[in-house]
């Protein structure tokens, strides 16, 4: 179903998707990754309160794979019409 909409779309279209899908695939990575750096300083100075952050760094990476996967078809649809 995704195929069929992504050949519906404009060639203009599909670069503006491609872009708006990587900036929030890089701001995920960016928060992701200054939540990581808070967890390993809270681990190391107050090891109880890093607990629940635990969980958060694991369902981060999850709930970006739709994303992550929306711009992987984006990216075959754009080389499948430039050849």
């Amino acid at each position: 179903m995704a195929a069929e909409k992504l050949s519906k779309l404009d060639f203009s279209e599909l670069i503006k998707n491609q872009a708006k899908l990587k900036a929030i695939i890089i701001a995920g990575t960016i928060v992701w990754l200054f939540l990581m750096a808070c967890v390993v300083y809270l681990f190391i100075f107050k090891t109880k309160s890093a607990i629940p952050f635990i969980v958060i760094l694991t369902a981060i990476p999850i709930a970006f794979l739709p994303a992550i996967n929306s711009f992987i078809e984006i990216n075959k649809e754009i080389k499948l019409r430039n050849k």
